[in-house]
Parts: C-alpha cells; sequence; structure tokens
C-alpha cells in the first residue's frame, strides 16, 4: 500500500508515522495541493488517502474537498488521532476492503466498518423481478444471485434499456452498471458470451433475445414490456399466426417471452389465431374500436410523408396500448396474413426501490 495521510494534531502524526514505518507513503502538506504534490502515487492501485482526523472533520474534509478533486478514483480512509478506530469514507478498487483491514492490522485498532455491511444497504433484486414480471433464465441462479446481493456482493448489470436507481450512491455499490444502446444488440450478445471470465455474477436486463448456451454465473432477466399490435390480412391458420409472430419478432432482434400484451381491432379480438398467439406468448388481449384506431396519429420522423402519419392498424393499436411507447418494429411479418408492430411500453425499469 502507498498511504498519502493528513492530520494536524502531534498525536495524529504519531499514529501517521506508525503506518508510514510499515508501509510506502508520505505525508500530505495541503488537500488543495493534493493532486500536484502527489503525482506519482495517484495512478497507483495501492495508493489511499488517509484522513487522521476526528470522524466529522473527517467527513466535512471529503465531503467539501476531495469528494470534487481530481483524485476522485482512490479509496479515502478515516482514522481517529489516537488510532483507536478506522473507517472508509470512499471505496475505490476491488481491494479496498482489503486495505482498510490492512490500515486495521497496523494500529491494532478496530474498523467502522467492513464488507458485510454492504448487506445492510442492499436493494432486494427479486422486488424488481416481480414488479416488472421479469422472467429469469434460471430461477435457481436467480436465488443464488438474490442471497449474494442481500449479503453485500456486487454483480454486474448489462441492459440495452433505461436502468434507474433509486439511490445511486447506495445501489452501486451492489450494481455496477454497464449500459448499452437500444442499436446495440451485437455488443451487447458479445458482453453476454464474455460475462462468464468475471469473478462477479452478472445480470442481463433485456428484451433482446441471448445465445442459448448458459454461461455460468450469468443471469438473464426478460421483462415483460414489449406491445404486439397484430392485424389480421385474411384468415389465418392459428398454428401459422403463432409461427409468424414468433419468427418476425426474433428476426428484429425481440424476444418473444418480453409480451405482455397483444394489440388488436375489436373486430378480431375473439378470433382464434389471435387467441392462440396470446397463449403461446403468456399475453393478455387488448382490443379498440376502429373509430379510435383510426383517430391515431403517429409522431413519427419528418423524413416520412404526411399521408404515412397515419397509423395502419397494427401501429395504432400498438401504440394506444403501449402509451405511445418507442415502436421497435412497424408493419412486418407477412403482408397476405398476418402483420404486426411491436413497442416497448413507456417508462423506466426502477432496479431498487
Amino acid at each position: 500500500m502507498y498511504l498519502l495521510c493528513y492530520g494536524r494534531s502531534e498525536k495524529a502524526h504519531k499514529t501517521g508515522s506508525r503506518l508510514l514505518e510499515k508501509c510506502e507513503g508520505e505525508w500530505i502538506r495541503s488537500i488543495e495541493r493534493l493532486g500536484q504534490d502527489s503525482d506519482s502515487a495517484i495512478g497507483r492501485v495501492d495508493a489511499a488517502i488517509v484522513l487522521i482526523l476526528p470522524l466529522t472533520a473527517s467527513v466535512k474534509l471529503f465531503t467539501d474537498k476531495i469528494n470534487i478533486s481530481d483524485v476522485s478514483g482512490i479509496p479515502v480512509y478515516t482514522v481517529d488521532p489516537a488510532g483507536r478506530y478506522a473507517g472508509a469514507l470512499r471505496h475505490g478498487g476491488y481491494n479496498s476492503y482489503e486495505m482498510l483491514a490492512g490500515i486495521c492490522e497496523m494500529l491494532d485498532c478496530k474498523t467502522l466498518s467492513d464488507d458485510n455491511d454492504l448487506g445492510e444497504i442492499a436493494p432486494d433484486l427479486k422486488k424488481a423481478v416481480e414488479k416488472y414480471s421479469m422472467i429469469p433464465s434460471d430461477p435457481a441462479l436467480l436465488d443464488e444471485i438474490t442471497e449474494h446481493i442481500a449479503k453485500g456482493g456486487r454483480v454486474n448489470v448489462y441492459s440495452d434499456m433505461t436502468i434507474d436507481l433509486l439511490e445511486p450512491t447506495l445501489d452501486h455499490h451492489s450494481y455496477i452498471m454497464y449500459p448499452y444502446r437500444t442499436n446495440q444488440k451485437k455488443e451487447l450478445v458479445a458482453a453476454y458470451l464474455a460475462a462468464g471470465k468475471d469473478e462477479r455474477p452478472s445480470i442481463f436486463i433485456t428484451c433482446t433475445p441471448m445465445p442459448e448456451q448458459k454461461i455460468p454465473g450469468v443471469l438473464v432477466l426478460t421483462p415483460k414490456r414489449v406491445i404486439v399490435g397484430l392485424e389480421l390480412t385474411a384468415r389465418t391458420d392459428p398454428d401459422y399466426a403463432v409461427e409468424t409472430v414468433k419468427r418476425t419478432l426474433v428476426n428484429h432482434g425481440i424476444n418473444p417471452k418480453s409480451c405482455s400484451t397483444i394489440a388488436v381491432s375489436a373486430i378480431v379480438k375473439d378470433s382464434d389465431a389471435v387467441k392462440a398467439v396470446a397463449d403461446s406468448l403468456g399475453c393478455y388481449v387488448t382490443s379498440f374500436d376502429s373509430r379510435l384506431l383510426k383517430a391515431v396519429m403517429l409522431p413519427l420522423a419528418m423524413t416520412y410523408s404526411p399521408s404515412k402519419n397515419e397509423a395502419d392498424t397494427c401501429t395504432a393499436a400498438a401504440c394506444l396500448a403501449s402509451d405511445n411507447g418507442n415502436l421497435l418494429v412497424r408493419r412486418a411479418g407477412e403482408k397476405n396474413t398476418v402483420l404486426l408492430t411491436a413497442a416497448i411500453r413507456k417508462g423506466n425499469i426502477a432496479l431498487t426501490e
């Protein structure tokens, strides 16, 4: 370890000297000049700042100075001037708790907190899974990861959807976020195939189909957020309708398991084909009067001609059922049998409560 110690009293300097006798380091003359005076130490992976001050003073100095300085990437610890206890003000790497344990060992003092304390601020993953009707790729692994988080463990979270954390300062202790754009499906799949190399468990929250290959320690959660507007252009065999809808969704990068609602015109609500598609996807069916569907105007880009702003039946139904959510695919399928428009329901996913 390379410790950057700061203290003012004679007692604090004695405690700091005990640390520097047993490890590398130096005294900080001024917090204001920390980044300038210690350039060689800031780049080290084992560097840490140690504030040898009363706890209230350490917190004040950390909040007002260090937290907004150019040393935001390294851990910060506080030690009382008498060397009776030590605690972490900020973690800055995979070995933060090991460094804290090393400081406590050198001073023979107690720790204010350890890695088990993260369980006290850990969110409940299963609450989010239930709230958004997420389908786990492996229910047993979901139980293991939920227990891992509850004990203070950390997990990687990959998603091409918008994920909200209620208290990011606390929740980032449990979840390490890796966001992707909706058009980065290939990159997301590549991340899935590589995730097994990480020591931490990984969670993928997505409506994008992931490879069937199971990766140890990697869980896929599929939220049921997709609305499918369905249009039957001719009498259609139910089995053929199911096959066409599933194939069309997969071809456009949408996992059929993510579908929550089939939206149709009231005229075809009781059709055998519509019922078969809904049963196969585990969806419920909602229908709209034809006059309401015809009144829908789509907020399309200016590249569309004005005539195309009038929604077709399947697109209008998808827009109404998703509360004008983002369109994922418009009017795809078999022109002479089954057409669909898929939209994702409005609103972000709140991973923590």
